[in-house]
């Protein structure tokens, strides 16, 4: 599929050269940064994850009932857990996660205020997304995410001069994805709460320590990998800064989604979810860069 996708690139770029050969080319490079990836923030900070089992409890009538179990635990429920027990439960958080971009693409002038690109963004996670917690100084949860996409846009857009140095663009295309996210590690509230009850302990404690995962998921690693096409489009502005040299400011949004399915390693994971889980992909998003282009 990618040796398909570079070949029609190669056809696109000779097609649009024919506009003009004395058309201005650049030759891009730059960085940016990728905000919630996977559009997994909610997940990591406030929803958490449902598993598939349920655990019975009462409402405050005294009416029986159950609620689902937590295959991921969310972030605010440790920290809540750490300042109800006065320390005794400890977490360490760090929110959703942030990727860094890498773009490399070719650029063309034709016509009289239009272009044409190809590029080739990579992201990666560098922050955020790891998360942990300790009871008597033991861990029992510690879960850390992953993600990686590549993307590669083509996009037709129009050019406008407001100086002789400086422009503005807008373009649209579409992209191909490749890409996913990850996560590993152990959940083992369950024996958490299984200590505390033997201990007797208040039942505002017990109550938010109830949901794990029964069996406990030890050394978990579930990985999802989806590829795609799908449209975009961008906003930004060049300005020159030698006689071949440009420096760009841009976002670009990319509708990277679909389905992916996941085969959860360990005993809790696949009892608790499924062996092949299916969870939404979104590799898209608006991805911030600031980059040079040169004139070749």
């Amino acid at each position: 599929m990618v040796r398909n996708i570079t070949k029609a690139l190669l056809v696109f770029a000779v097609i649009c050269s024919s506009f003009g050969l004395s058309a201005k080319s650049y030759i891009t490079g730059g960085l940016g940064l990728q905000f919630d990836l996977g559009s997994l923030g909610d997940t990591i900070a406030t929803d958490g994850l449902d598993a598939s089992g349920s655990f019975k409890t009462n409402a405050t009538t005294g009416e029986e009932g159950v609620l689902p179990r937590r295959a991921i635990i969310p972030e605010n429920r440790l920290l809540s857990l750490q300042h109800t027990t006065n320390g005794l439960i400890s977490a360490k958080t760090s929110g959703a996660m942030t990727g860094l971009v890498l773009s490399l693409g070719y650029e063309q002038d034709f016509g009289k205020a239009f272009f044409w690109r190809v590029n080739a963004h990579y992201t990666r996670k560098v922050m955020g997304g790891d998360t942990s917690a300790k009871f008597l100084g033991q861990g029992f949860y510690d879960i850390t995410w992953d993600y990686h996409a590549v993307q590669v846009p083509v996009n037709v857009g129009i050019k406008l001069s407001v100086t002789e140095d400086t422009s503005f663009y807008i373009g649209a295309g579409v992209h191909y994805f490749n890409g996913g996210w990850s996560l590993a590690g152990s959940n083992r509230l369950n024996d958490v709460h299984n200590a505390l009850a033997a201990a007797n302990a208040p039942a505002t404690v017990l109550g938010l320590v109830a949901d794990g995962t029964d069996p406990v998921a030890n050394w978990e690693k579930t990985t999802f990998q989806v590829s795609g096409f799908a449209p975009n489009w961008l906003l930004g502005a060049q300005s020159r800064i030698s006689d071949k040299g440009h420096i760009y400011m841009e976002v670009e949004t990319l509708f990277s989604f679909k389905y992916g399915i996941g085969h959860p390693r360990s005993q809790g994971g696949a009892e608790g979810l499924a062996p092949s889980v299916a969870y939404p992909q979104v590799l898209g998003g608006n991805q911030y860069r600031f980059g040079y282009k040169h004139e070749i």
